[in-house]
């Protein structure tokens, strides 16, 4: 299988400067501090490698092969270029549309098969359980904690928002999800 480096460029235009809010609260005005560099891939002006670029609308999958829903986006920090997440909808017996969040590290992407897998120990039912994610503004860390204890096998207290190490953890491993250049 071959694989390939995933990279994020920015396009059309240079980014013009936001000021936005430093806030923890739910206020769907506000974006929590650490958050406040995530941007949703489809409607930013950057871009997905051309070699990916018809990732989009995939079905995702769980180990056992179960169809739980489709690629709708990516979300990634514009400061690091690091993809964090995929969001999904979900389309298990969910009884209405319900968008979550996937650590771009607990998901991998077949080419043969043209599917997304998620890690062997999620669940579909578990995928239930996880936050909806309706928009950034909505996004909170409750959210994402909650999203990263589901995803993990050990329990996490505390998340790591140092920028100089938060994306060596195993759930945000884009080499995971894209694969090595290695191979």
């Amino acid at each position: 299988m071959t694989r390939h480096r995933i990279m994020i460029q920015k396009w059309k235009y240079d980014e013009v400067g936001q000021d936005i809010k430093r806030s923890t609260s739910r206020d769907p005005n506000e974006i929590s501090a650490p958050l406040e560099h995530l941007e949703e891939l489809k409607n930013s002006d950057y871009k997905i490698d051309d070699h990916f670029s018809r990732i989009y609308g995939r079905q995702i999958v769980d180990a056992t092969g179960t169809r739980v829903g489709k690629l709708k986006d990516f979300l990634f920090d514009k400061t690091q270029k690091r993809i964090r997440y995929l969001v999904v909808g979900l389309e298990i017996n969910v009884k209405e549309d319900k968008d979550v969040l996937i650590p771009i590290g607990r998901a991998e992407l077949n080419q043969e098969k043209q599917k997304i897998v998620v890690q062997e120990q999620v669940s579909a039912e578990k995928l239930k359980t996880l936050p909806t994610y309706k928009n950034l503004k909505s996004l909170a860390i409750e959210d994402e904690k909650k999203t990263l204890l589901i995803f993990s096998a050990k329990q996490k207290e505390e998340i790591s928002y140092t920028q100089g190490n938060f994306y060596n953890q195993e759930d945000f491993n884009e080499r995971t999800f894209f694969g090595s250049d290695e191979e």
